[in-house]
């Protein structure tokens, strides 16, 4: 591919333009989701049930890999980002004219869901045709660092939605982001897949799915960067599930909490531009042991001190490694994979890497009743500091 230089009308930029719009539909949904619940519910038990299952989606990745490298990209993203519009504006509609129950919350949050991991797995495709190959890390780098953005103002920006509308008409507010994100799509490029006319069957569908998790397993770079992921997410989503219940003992102050809590948004933005600055002088495999340990030993420190400062540091510094991390292991993915297996190879990664994360949450959660919470969370920085160990198995080349 010929290498042209990134700008404003870059197919790429229009990408990200784009996956901006969507990400903070996103951010401001998961801000409004909960309290849509409780205003019909009143339960804080519905609340994870509605939460559940948008987050449930999950589990399907690596059935939809076959049909994403079927698909044509461009087709996929423009598909996923309507269906979430026209999500936001039924549950909008439906919210308005006193017409919302639970179980429509759910049967539409799992629609947005389902959208959502298409939507993720077409964009991870779509970046190595939109790019050469020697733009790929930067590609994947500046999309991290946008989506990390979104997660550091989407709050933000549902908040003053909501100071001047109400919970109904907040989700139109989303709904026109939505829109803007279709609108950003069609702006893209067309490229014709061959892929998409060959028959489908459910045996050919089995065999794809076999092929993508071979290739996953033959591929060493890919395989052992999965299992780096799977144990170093295993480990840091003891810190996840317990950083809001540890940072309010060490503080009561709600302004110090936002600033703890913000500074992992912001961590993860520096990370992300810092490991691709590195790049130019450190190999994949020396980033990743040292931001990997680095990450791991952050978790600690934040489990040991007992100042907010500290561990709104700690805190930082963990998820800078983490967003240093995420755009090589993409970019690695992107590599290794010929253009007819991203899909699968992305769905079935990504199902990989975060299978564990629910057998982590109740294990964070019984670890802290029993050795308290300081001490789980040493315990996940001990374990996510062990997945550096598996990067040595990575082929010296990277």
């Amino acid at each position: 591919m010929t290498v042209q230089k990134i700008t404003l009308t870059h197919p790429l930029s229009r990408l990200m333009m784009s996956t901006t719009m969507a990400s903070m539909a996103g951010q401001v949904y998961s801000i409004l989701l909960p309290l849509l619940v409780l205003d019909v519910t009143s339960s804080t038990i519905a609340v994870t049930i509605a939460i559940a299952a948008e987050r449930a989606t999950m589990l399907l990745q690596p059935l939809i890999g076959p049909f994403l490298d079927r698909a044509n990209w461009k087709h996929v993203l423009l598909i996923a980002d309507f269906v979430r519009f026209l999500c936001f504006l039924l549950l909008s509609i439906f919210a308005i004219t006193g017409q919302i129950s639970l179980l429509l919350i759910c049967i539409i949050s799992m629609c947005i869901g389902f959208a959502g991991q298409f939507y993720q797995g077409a964009q991870f495709t779509a970046i190595p045709h939109l790019v050469s190959d020697r733009q790929l890390h930067y590609a994947n780098s500046l999309e991290s660092a946008i989506f990390q953005l979104t997660i550091v103002i989407g709050p933000s920006i549902g908040g003053v939605v909501l100071l001047f509308f109400s919970i109904h008409y907040s989700l139109i507010a989303v709904s026109g982001l939505s829109l803007l994100a279709v609108w950003l799509v069609l702006l893209l490029p067309y490229e014709q897949q061959t892929t998409s006319s060959r028959t489908f069957s459910i045996s050919q569908y089995i065999h794809e799915l076999r092929e993508g998790f071979s290739f996953i397993y033959q591929q060493k770079a890919i395989w052992y960067t999965n299992l780096i992921s799977l144990i170093s997410n295993f480990g840091i989503q003891f810190l996840i599930v317990l950083l809001v219940i540890y940072v309010n003992q060490l503080t009561k102050d709600p302004l110090l909490l936002g600033i703890a809590l913000s500074s992992g948004g912001i961590g993860a933005i520096l990370g992300t531009y810092l490991g691709f600055f590195v790049d130019r002088f450190s190999t994949y495999k020396q980033i990743l042991f040292v931001a990997k340990v680095i990450g791991g030993l952050s978790i600690i420190c934040v489990g040991l001190t007992d100042t907010i400062w500290l561990a709104a540091c700690f805190n930082m510094i963990g998820t800078a490694a983490a967003g240093a991390v995420n755009p090589i292991i993409n970019t690695i993915r992107q590599r290794y994979t010929p253009r007819n297996l991203l899909g699968r190879v992305q769905s079935t990664s990504r199902f990989i890497t975060f299978s564990l994360l629910p057998v982590a949450s109740v294990c964070a959660g019984l670890l802290s009743e029993s050795v308290g919470i300081g001490t789980t969370i040493i315990i996940g920085g001990c374990i996510a500091s062990i997945s550096g160990l598996l990067v040595w198995k990575l082929p010296q080349k990277l």
